[in-house]
């Protein structure tokens, strides 16, 4: 094979493993982004009656929703770098680094 032709780490691979690790280190704080909120108007420290619990509700259903939409996320980037070869054509690595 001529040296033109020789294979090269593949970036997007690289980029999808820093997103990757930089997810892991955020995802407990997203996942607990809305737990303080939905504790304080639930437990009636913060604001009593009707309209308290219907949004409370509203809350704590946005706060289990964002919860399990982040536990999606790492799975995606699992695959997505998966999917990837660990080294492709320097003209693919050049491609992807211009944004072609």
């Amino acid at each position: 094979m001529p040296d033109s032709q020789a294979k090269v780490p593949n970036p997007r691979k690289a980029d999808l493993e820093r997103l990757r690790s930089d997810l892991a280190k955020e995802v407990e704080s997203l996942r607990k982004a809305l737990k303080g909120p939905t504790e304080e108007i639930g437990g009636d420290k913060v604001w009593v009656g009707r309209n308290a619990r219907t949004w409370h509700r509203e809350l704590d259903g946005r706060h289990k929703k964002l919860g399990e939409q982040v536990d999606r996320l790492l799975p995606l980037v699992d695959a997505a770098i998966r999917s990837e070869p660990e080294k492709v054509l320097p003209t693919e690595a050049r491609m992807y680094n211009t944004g072609a």
